[in-house]
């Protein structure tokens, strides 16, 4: 046995944070807010409690895209939880592989100045 974390984990560490710009989102029926994500995975931020989330819990994210409006679910796995501040952590799962092409163009459109004034 080794002291190795599983690849995952490694994986996630490796890939860069960005911002998640306090988007808005949904965590299966939870309102949410978008903290951080990279390639591998989500931070998020519930507006409720976290008592009925756990590591190893599968979950679906609902991103609302002000873009198409239309909403894009990626399903995610929970990997910790910060009870004390809302935030929990997750994997993107094999399904999911497009989200972090989606949470791109998302952000880089919202973050785009309005032009229609």
């Amino acid at each position: 046995m080794t002291d190795e974390p599983p690849p995952s984990a490694v994986d996630r560490r490796r890939a860069a944070r960005l911002s998640g710009d306090a988007y808005p989102l949904r965590v299966g029926r939870h309102q949410a807010r978008l903290v951080d994500w990279s390639a591998k995975g989500i931070g998020l931020q519930l507006h409720g409690g976290v008592e009925d989330i756990a590591p190893g819990q599968t979950l679906t994210v609902s991103i609302h895209s002000e873009v198409t409006n239309g909403v894009a679910l990626f399903p995610i796995i929970v990997r910790r939880v910060d009870g004390g501040r809302r935030i929990i952590g997750a994997d993107f799962l094999a399904d999911a592989e497009d989200a972090s092409d989606f949470l791109a163009s998302l952000l880089a459109a919202s973050a785009a100045p309005d032009q229609t004034a």
